[in-house]
């Protein structure tokens, strides 16, 4: 298959526009909610990095799973209905170690649907593949969009985080009902190839490795969140724009990496400049932080897909171990930043968030 599958592509979009309207709308609240369950900055960031961290780290088996049995949609419906359950089941976890073990269950559903799902969308695009994904990441990032408006206008109506976790119900049924069609409209399957881990090589493992480095240097942004926990609704409104910002920027890697691959070198820069404005502890600096910081997290979900499917044929191999690398740099950075704000060593942050973004564009330079 050559020529990319537009409508496809674009119908896969819109049931990750529900998904993202669910889960995202889930975490542009869950920090303040955390605080308001007691929760530290250690917790917050711990429960966060180590969350994001699971989600992509297990793609290390879910990736070679899905490649070898080939079950490309299964794993994709599973983790989509996992990840409902989840979201809904934090209505009824008013406890923070039941809302920790919900954040987990949330991630690990991501984890099994993710590389599947990319291994499609790579099918579908043809040749031109950071197209297909800066497309999708585009108009799923809307869903994030509405997520985040929603969590922001049910808390600056004094709501109840119950209500808001139970009304995001609607679009992850939303999200499945148009993924049923989504299959029986197109079922296209990649070609299996059955390799898994054999199927990684030098420049994949190091590109790998550029991802973990790029991970644990950008600090998350629900420590920026956090920070706002006493005014609920400025913390939803941080993470509102860094969800709108990633609509436009989708687009823009796809284009950028379509134009030269030396546009790579641009995501550990862009996670260094969101983790220093991170580190001032400004509200203002801090939405300029989040634009920043979805050129990071966009760059993850466009350029460096399409670069990792690029290195391998076993596309969901190949897409779940860049991802897992880059999970396994959150987990390290998520602890490492909270730790650090909360001793009050903000100055740190910049430093330590700059030498990891350069042995990520070492990295990355040896794997080209």
């Amino acid at each position: 298959m050559e020529r990319p599958l537009y409508r496809f592509i674009a119908l896969m979009g819109l049931v990750s526009l529900f998904a993202d309207w669910l889960y995202e709308g889930a975490r542009a609240a869950l920090p303040q909610y955390m605080y308001q369950l007691g929760a530290s900055a250690v917790v917050v960031g711990a429960i966060f990095g180590v969350g994001d961290a699971l989600g992509y780290a297990l793609r290390l088996f879910t990736g070679p799973l899905s490649d070898r049995r080939g079950g490309y949609w299964g794993e994709t419906f599973a983790g989509y209905a996992l990840q409902v359950l989840a979201i809904v089941g934090l209505a009824a976890a008013p406890w923070l170690p039941a809302v920790a073990g919900l954040v987990m269950l949330e991630r690990t559903s991501k984890a099994l649907r993710t590389p599947a799902r990319d291994a499609i969308l790579s099918a579908a695009g043809g040749n031109r593949q950071s197209a297909a994904f800066g497309l999708h990441a585009s108009i799923d990032q809307i869903g994030a969009v509405l997520g985040s408006a929603t969590a922001l206008a049910l808390l600056a109506l004094g709501l109840s985080y119950r209500l808001l976790f139970l009304s995001l119900a609607a679009p992850g049924l939303a999200a499945l009902a148009t993924l049923y069609f989504a299959y029986r409209a197109y079922g296209i399957r990649p070609r299996r190839l059955g390799r898994g881990w054999r199927g990684v090589d030098r420049p994949l493992a190091l590109f790998a490795i550029s991802q973990f480095f790029l991970g644990a240097s950008l600090m998350h942004i629900s420590l920026e969140m956090y920070r706002e926990g006493p005014t609920p609704w400025l913390g939803s409104l941080i993470y509102l724009a860094a969800m709108a910002a990633e609509i436009p920027l989708s687009l823009a890697w796809g284009k950028a990496y379509e134009a030269s691959r030396t546009s790579l070198y641009l995501g550990p820069a862009a996670a260094f400049a969101a983790s220093a404005l991170f580190s001032l502890q400004s509200t203002a600096l801090g939405l300029a932080g989040a634009v920043i910081y979805s050129a990071a997290t966009s760059y993850v979900d466009v350029a460096a897909k399409a670069r990792a499917a690029e290195l391998s044929a076993d596309k969901a191999t190949a897409i779940g171990l860049a991802g897992s690398a880059y999970g396994l740099g959150l987990a390290l950075g998520g602890p490492l930043y909270g730790l650090l704000l909360g001793l009050g060593l903000y100055g740190v942050i910049p430093l330590a968030s700059l030498a990891l973004a350069l042995a990520s564009t070492a990295a990355m330079a040896k794997s080209s």
